[in-house]
């Protein structure tokens, strides 16, 4: 069985009172198909992403097993 995620990604920056995160990578699609990373290795993300999308972040995602190449 396969997972079809799609959403925009993009990084968030959160603040809490018990410290700060910059650059955290956000959006539903991601977080769906980095958990499902755990279980299966059919994931396919569709996404859009800014020229500035950090190349590591992506090669990370697709050593998980993640199909980018709708991204």
């Amino acid at each position: 069985m396969g997972l079809l995620t799609v959403d925009t990604v993009a990084f968030d920056d959160i603040q809490t009172p018990f410290g700060k995160d910059e650059m955290a990578i956000g959006s539903a699609a991601a977080y769906i198909s980095l958990a499902a990373s755990y279980y299966t290795k059919n994931i396919n993300l569709v996404s859009v992403i800014g020229d500035d999308f950090p190349e590591e972040t992506l090669n990370d995602m697709h050593s998980r097993g993640i199909n980018l190449d709708h991204v």
